[in-house]
């Protein structure tokens, strides 16, 4: 390839991509603690499907899959692929202290191979036809390097280890490694029979880990194996050597069909039906709402995959950041809705570079097949975005599709000696820009959204991206509530929290971090004793940023003395309203109590906070407000 060609910075350069790269997963899939053990949402479901999975069952125990598991008999049976289970088979055998804390390194290990998929990709495609890398198409590599490392959704996918981002990488990177092997197959880089044993193993991986990942690569394995076997009957020689060559190529592909037959008793044995994967999970009926995949969800999906929405952006660090879904017809899709980040902010540079690829192929004369290899990988993106929930994890079902059409781009850039340096420079920035909008909002979704990350690490996240807020009383003795407690408490849905919100997240308004505060979920009130020389209270109050998981919140706030005259009053603060900012004297005031209404409208999302509450001595009356 020519390697040795590059100047040494240049490949040092590469090396340290790499390594800072994989120092970022691991960091991120680790929450922090630099430790692969440890537990993860539903991780033991896996676990418990490999030990089912020696008794030829495909089963789990409930209450390793709770409420993502499917009853069917008396059985409980998951709808994810099984290849993480059967990872997890020898693991578990060696090592049975390790039952359920696989999920951290098993996404670590996808997320590696993906993006070593990514730049074996990349090599392919700049070195069809013999040619040698030098300097030009080396820095195209590291375009490929940092932007597929840092600027697409595998960050989001390794940032949480939880089961339903580990069969994804999984299927991810099964399907990239497809990606290269066609590559490598259409340009002739290496032998048949070879090409299409990896192809063969990449499809059964990817079959195994999602469906949906598996479709364009079963296709395209199955119009390059009868391509070959075409060649060799035509070829002259004796029958007997073509029968033998034949042969070989239908032996080749033996991995995709003991792949697709054990998905096939995977099926049967869940269901008691080959088809059984339409029946997804249990809290979704499909037929009620349009079908699994239904093309009316066409601009809703893609308005979300790849549009531009105002609230993806933010005047405060990280400036950028997940939106929530919208959809044109709310009856179409699965009434829960989680949160994207545009492709085209993410993944910019893939976006430019296969757009480049894709006018290659229009443009220029290519081979049909590479057209339709492209066609192929374009169904995924179909079922995808017909498909009746979106969600960012989904956006890596993009990924193949994109990665193809570059490779076209990188493939067609490099026909000339040496490569023509083309968009070279536009790439380099959108790869630097989409690394910083990945990574920078991939944060502050673990910190903001993401429930399930340890709360030390939301912590840490909310100290790393935001300001921290303060009380504007300079020259006064402050005591913060927070290290009071209180004369009397009444809750009705959780109990109060201290320095969180109710369900023990970091208090955060606006992008701005409140280390001390109050956690009170609606509707909820607590009392507490006004300290000797007190004169005022101070607080700010609303619904946290983190309620944007749930949008439909609405509270009001109430300061009231001993007496149960209200001293303070809110408005009606929704989810997404600004916090109001609170400022009452405490003359004559020697209890007082803070409450949150549910505003009248019932308790849902009404996960309300007091940032900061303190009561202020040694300042003048200041006052109501």
């Amino acid at each position: 390839m020519g390697v040795r060609a590059v100047p040494a910075p240049v490949r040092f350069l590469f090396a340290g991509f790499l390594l800072a790269i994989a120092a970022v997963y691991f960091w991120l899939v680790t929450y922090g603690t630099w430790s692969l053990v440890g537990s993860e949402v539903r991780g033991e479901a896996f676990d418990s499907l490999a030990k089912h999975l020696l008794s030829l069952d495909a089963g789990v125990d409930q209450q390793t899959i709770d409420w993502e598991g499917l009853t069917v008999g008396s059985r409980t049976v998951m709808y994810f692929g099984p290849f993480p289970a059967l990872l997890r088979i020898v693991p578990n055998l060696v090592f049975p202290g390790m039952y359920g804390l696989w999920s951290r390194s098993s996404c670590l290990l996808a997320a590696l191979l993906s993006l070593a998929a990514a730049v074996a990709i990349s090599f392919a495609a700049l070195t069809a036809g013999g040619r040698s890398l030098n300097r030009r198409s080396f820095l195209y590599i590291l375009v490929v390097t940092l932007g597929f490392g840092l600027g697409t959704p595998l960050v989001y996918l390794v940032s949480c280890g939880r089961i339903y981002h580990e069969s994804i990488l999984w299927g991810l990177c099964g399907s990239l490694w497809s990606v290269y092997l066609i590559v490598r197959l259409l340009n002739g880089q290496t032998p048949v029979r070879r090409g299409l044993l990896g192809l063969a193993v990449s499809f059964a991986v990817t079959l195994l880990s999602r469906v949906t990942f598996a479709i364009p690569t079963a296709l395209a394995l199955g119009v390059l194996t009868l391509r070959a076997i075409a060649g060799e009957l035509k070829a002259p020689q004796p029958r007997a050597s073509r029968a033998r060559a034949a042969w070989l190529l239908a032996l080749a592909v033996s991995p995709a069909v003991l792949g697709g037959a054990f998905q096939l008793w995977y099926e049967y044995d869940r269901y008691g039906s080959v088809w059984g994967t339409t029946r997804i999970n249990t809290y979704v009926h499909p037929e009620e709402i349009g079908g699994v995949f239904n093309l009316r969800r066409l601009p809703s999906a893609l308005r979300s995959y790849f549009g531009l929405p105002a609230s993806s952006f933010s005047a405060r660090p990280p400036f950028f950041r997940f939106a929530r879904v919208r959809y044109d017809n709310d009856a179409l899709f699965f009434d829960w809705k989680e949160e994207t980040l545009s492709l085209s902010l993410s993944s910019s540079w893939l976006i430019l570079g296969a757009a480049l690829g894709a006018l290659a192929l229009v443009r220029r004369p290519r081979s049909t097949l590479t057209v339709l290899i492209a066609l192929l990988f374009a169904t995924q993106a179909l079922l995808i975005s017909s498909f009746y929930f979106v969600t960012e994890r989904f956006t890596a079902e993009y990924m193949p599709l994109l990665m193809f059409l570059f490779a076209v781009y990188l493939g067609a850039s490099a026909e000339k000696r040496p490569p023509k340096r083309g968009f070279l420079v536009p790439l380099v920035v959108l790869a630097l820009l989409s690394a910083v909008v990945t990574v920078g909002s991939t944060l502050q979704w673990n910190q903001a959204v993401n429930a399930e990350a340890p709360r030390e690490y939301s912590v840490r996240l909310a100290q790393l991206l935001y300001r921290e807020g303060t009380v504007p009383y300079d020259h006064a003795t402050v005591v913060q509530l927070a290290h009071l407690e209180p004369l009397a408490q009444q809750d009705s849905l959780a109990p109060m929290r201290k320095n969180t919100t109710w369900d023990e997240l970091p208090i955060v308004f606006k992008g701005t971090y409140y280390r001390s505060g109050l956690g009170m979920h609606a509707t909820g009130r607590a009392t507490f004793a006004v300290p000797s020389g007190a004169t005022a209270f101070w607080a700010l109050v609303g619904l946290p940023d983190t309620t944007i998981r749930c949008p439909n919140g609405s509270v009001v706030f109430e300061l009231r003395d001993q007496d149960d005259r209200v001293l303070y009053r809110s408005g009606t603060i929704r989810t997404g309203s600004d916090p109001e900012q609170i400022r009452v004297s405490l003359r004559g005031v020697e209890r007082l109590t803070l409450v949150v209404d549910d505003a009248g409208d019932g308790t849902e999302c009404d996960d309300a906070a007091w940032g900061m509450p303190s009561f202020i001595l040694g300042v003048a009356d200041s006052g109501s407000r």
